[in-house]
């Protein structure tokens, strides 16, 4: 696709003109007349891009490639200057203020060549645009000028739906669901028995399943529910491992921080060295579980699975979500206790209603207007439900009635009767065309990320920001832009909303097979990204991003020289979590790529194994995003110092935490940093990090420690948002206070050490601190002193903390009393050692706001909850609390509670019984009580 190709040179275009006038001297006009050929060739650009996926004239694909090609080339020959005018820079020795350039003539002689060379190859690119603009008009390319409707941004949007709206709705599907449930819940089948549903792709499936299985009968009905969505080429064992992995958060809950809640990474739930067949076997064995299995799978992979899962007639069930294919394996496993569900397109009616709802919410199409849409939705889609969506994606923004007219017209014209199918293609490619330029690009980068796999936001965002995708808004950072990019390709439906939090900030999305499938087309076309799923990559030496997804293999070879590469985003399935005896994925060896692809933005690597990255690295200088997953990792080159634009280095893996790397001081002075999540030791001072945003993993080791304090060490990063310290000591207690009373633009917090101030309650420049995370012993455990801190004033310094976890602080009452006053605490985690003593009470009134409460106190013994307080909790958790005597009498007084969860915790069990159970009127009104043993 050309107009992203365009797109990228003219952002380097933008970046090149915004050096000093002294290294663009005498090419200065050169640079800004090609800017002034590629603005021009990129409004005609669209719409040959449109005439090109249509395939409707090969001079039009030719044109396109070609002009394609041109652009890439003049991106190269503009990162190869600003790489040798950089590695210049940094070469040349510092001049006295008063030198000219008559001073050093070596230097000023090689920037003259410098110049010289870039202006040349400009030259030489604008005289092919001409060449290939005469081709244009010699073959009577015409253009065609993008319909109204097509324009960026519509000056009159008909959608009243809400961008994050997050119900799937299940129009239709009413008697599939009870059927799914029926098949479920059914007693008179005791044995483990198989549910499947099939239907053709696109049309529901997942949606109904992840219905049924998140609704309240489910819920109680087992006590073991694991999700696993296939992906292409998976094998066996990490089918198994996945489940495993959920099986174990859900039943070996530890009162400890790291199984609860950082997702069970804890050695019990992956103990290394054993066979993970046994381990799910045993795990389940004794229990009422549900296995989903969303994805296509071999026959032999079924047996694998079937033979670790244990049937102890307790009505266990797995359920296979797959297409017609699928049903062979539903055949294979034997005699069918159940007819196997199988979904239907939509009927006119509810085609209309998905449609209503995706466009409008709770309104509706303008009367006169709404019977002439009726029949057309239904005829344009067929009742394919991902058609309806990305249709109603692209209509919601479009004026009503004109635009939508011309927009179903051309559907409508396009539809091939002999193919079921076919206008479901038309109408993903019409909703990319509808895309920005912008955009264009950050969906296709989805094609780079697994296949049906939920996308951390986070993180695709900092790509996007590293790939130069994202442009800079006045009064916003780059990455709430990004957001922004996010929640409208969600309002469009071409992106789909998996979870975010409390302050509308997207957590994690996914897009559809067909869409992704969709976007590697169109990436493989553009020569925007080139994907593989083996392990035999035999990327071009021309590709400019490469993606590497491996399920099928341990092992993955990427040391040919790759000299146009932009960015490569690996990620490969890593062994070391369970069973595999610590296979290698990727070795150092491995890496010899890097030399000779200079122009590297980004590295994206999951799955290393190695204990050094490559001095080489340092040469790279273009790169912004450097993220590894290697949890053998032991040390970094001192040339990393050397990555001038380096904007996030991301370090992860098992080790992390335990192992504290080098870093050298120059590190710490790379202007451009934004996010650093690294297991390094914090310099005494940081640098001038005005842009530093995020700061993860670190450790104070170089503070000052004096009793007078040593100033503050974060003085210059007050634009931090996000940091996370551990190691802290009582010495430190001077300096992280003059920290954080610099860091007014904090929203998140964690301190984990030895001794941890109670003044993190008090600083009154905190407040827009909306989560915070203590492990470690209070200084103060009744509360922070002083007059600031007085009964009822932490609302005001607080206004804004939604989510509080607390490990080992050893708070007292009145510390508690001092939370209760939290006017914004939805989500408070209150673990082992967190509160010092045997009785807690809850006063009149407190916790106002508080919708999630998690309590893992095995000392406590009585817990008291007065008239008014936590009004509007909606999920419990106690987890062992062996010691407690009753739950609390106010819990029936609770109506908007819905969901009790137990853990280990028999005699609580015994309790809540329906028969007999002396506080079974206390939950009798909650939906849904899981009890875990």
């Amino acid at each position: 696709m050309a107009e992203t190709a365009i797109t990228t040179v003219l952002a380097k275009v933008a970046e090149l003109v915004a050096w000093e006038a002294a290294v663009l001297l005498d090419v200065g006009d050169d640079v800004r007349l090609l800017r002034d050929k590629l603005e021009w060739l990129h409004t005609f650009i669209r719409d040959a891009d449109r005439r090109r996926r249509r395939r409707d004239d090969e001079f039009v694909a030719v044109w396109v490639r070609q002009t394609r090609d041109v652009a890439f080339e003049a991106e190269d020959a503009l990162d190869d200057f600003l790489h040798r005018a950089a590695r210049r820079r940094r070469q040349a020795p510092s001049p006295p203020l008063v030198a000219s350039c008559a001073a050093w003539p070596p230097s000023c002689a090689g920037q003259v060549a410098l110049r010289h060379d870039l202006s040349g190859r400009i030259r030489q690119i604008r005289k092919r645009l001409d060449e290939i603009s005469a081709n244009r008009a010699a073959y009577n390319i015409e253009h065609t000028p993008s319909p109204a409707w097509a324009a960026p941004s519509s000056s009159s949007a008909t959608t009243l739906a809400s961008w994050d709206d997050l119900e799937e709705y299940t129009v239709g599907f009413d008697k599939y669901s009870d059927m799914l449930k029926e098949q479920l819940l059914d007693d008179a089948v005791s044995g483990r028995a198989l549910v499947s549903i099939v239907g053709e792709s696109s049309i529901g499936k997942t949606t109904l399943a992840r219905k049924v299985y998140e609704s309240p009968e489910i819920r109680n009905h087992f006590e073991i529910r694991t999700w696993t969505v296939l992906p292409p080429k998976s094998r066996p064992a990490d089918v198994l491992r996945d489940i495993n992995r959920q099986a174990s958060c859900q039943l070996r809950r530890s009162p400890s921080q790291q199984s609860v809640e950082d997702g069970c990474a804890s050695e019990a739930c992956r103990p290394p060295g054993k066979d993970v067949s046994n381990l799910l076997f045993r795990n389940l064995t004794g229990r009422r579980y549900l296995v989903v299995v969303d994805g296509s799978i071999a026959a032999s992979d079924w047996n694998s699975l079937r033979a670790s899962l244990p049937d102890e007639r307790n009505g266990s069930r797995v359920v296979l979500i797959t297409d017609m294919a699928g049903l062979e394996v539903v055949a294979y496993a034997g005699p069918a206790t159940y007819n196997p569900i199988e979904l239907e397109r939509l009927n006119p009616d509810n085609t209309y209603e998905v449609f209503r709802r995706r466009v409008f919410g709770r309104g509706d199409c303008p009367r006169q207007h709404r019977s002439r849409y009726y029949q057309k939705i239904f005829q344009i889609t067929r009742g394919l439900p991902l058609s309806v969506v990305v249709l109603a994606g692209v209509l919601r923004s479009k004026e009503l009635p004109a635009e939508w007219d011309e927009v179903m017209s051309q559907l409508a014209t396009a539809r091939e009767p002999s193919s079921k199918n076919g206008n479901s293609r038309r109408i993903m490619s019409l909703a990319f065309d509808d895309l920005p330029h912008h955009l264009k690009s950050c969906f296709l980068y989805f094609a780079a990320m697994r296949e049906s796999a939920a996308v951390d936001a986070q993180r695709l965002v900092r790509l996007w920001v590293a790939e130069g995708f994202v442009r800079p808004r006045r009064g916003s950072i780059m990455e709430e832009v990004g957001q922004s990019y996010l929640k409208e390709l969600i309002s469009r439906c071409m992106v789909q909303l998996v979870e975010k939090d409390e302050f509308g900030v997207v957590q994690k999305v996914v897009v559809h097979d067909r869409l992704h499938a969709f976007a590697q087309d169109e990436a493989q076309e553009a020569s925007f990204i080139e994907s593989h799923d083996s392990t035999d990559v035999l990327a071009p030496a021309t590709v400019r991003r490469l993606a590497v997804q491996n399920s099928s293999e341990r092992y993955v070879h990427l040391s040919s020289a790759l000299p146009k590469l932009r960015s490569v985003v690996c990620d490969v399935v890593d062994d070391r979590n369970g069973g595999g005896g610590g296979a290698k994925c990727i070795q150092f060896t491995d890496l010899g790529f890097l030399h000779a692809s200079k122009f590297l933005r980004v590295i994206d690597i999951h799955g290393l194994e190695l204990k050094k990255l490559p001095n080489e690295i340092g040469s790279m200088i273009h790169i912004r995003y450097l993220g590894l997953q290697c949890g053998q990792l032991e040390k970094l080159p001192p040339s990393v110092s050397n990555l001038v634009n380096l904007q996030s280095l991301i370090l992860k893996g098992s080790n992390a935490g335990h192992r504290v790397l080098d870093v050298t001081a120059a590190f710490w002075r790379i202007p451009t940093l934004r996010h650093v999540v690294a297991p390094f030791a914090l310099p005494k001072v940081l640098g001038d990090l005005h842009s530093l945003q995020t700061l993860h993993g670190v450790q104070p080791l170089c503070w000052d420690t004096r009793g007078g304090g040593g100033g503050n060490p974060l003085g210059r990063s007050t634009n931090l948002r996000s940091l996370e310290l551990s190691g802290l000591v009582a010495k430190h207690a001077g300096a992280l206070t003059a920290a954080l009373e610099s860091l007014d633009l904090l929203v998140h917090l964690v301190l984990q050490g030895e001794s941890l101030p109670s003044t993190v309650f008090s600083i009154p420049s905190l407040r827009r601190l909306q989560s915070l995370k203590l492990l470690g012993s209070m200084d103060s455990p009744d509360g922070p002193g002083g007059e600031e801190a007085a009964d009822g004033m932490v609302r005001y310094i607080r206004p804004n903390l939604t989510r509080l976890s607390m490990w080992s602080t050893m708070v007292g009452q009145k510390f508690v009393d001092m939370l209760g006053e939290l006017p914004s605490l939805a989500d408070l985690t209150l673990m082992v050692g967190a509160y010092d003593g045997d009785r807690l009470e809850f006063r009149d009134g407190g916790f106002r706001s508080l919708q999630k409460l998690k309590l893992g106190l095995p000392e406590l013994e009585e817990w008291t909850v007065r008239a008014g307080a936590m009004a509007a909790l909606a999920r419990l958790t106690l987890l062992r609390c062996a010691n407690m005597r009753m739950l609390p009498e106010a819990l029936a007084g609770i109506p908007e509670l819905e969901e009790v969860v137990l853990y280990s915790m028999p005699r609580m069990v015994e309790r809540i019984k329906k028969r007999g159970g002396e506080d079974h009127h206390k939950v009798k009104h909650v939906p849904v009580i899981q009890t875990i043993w």
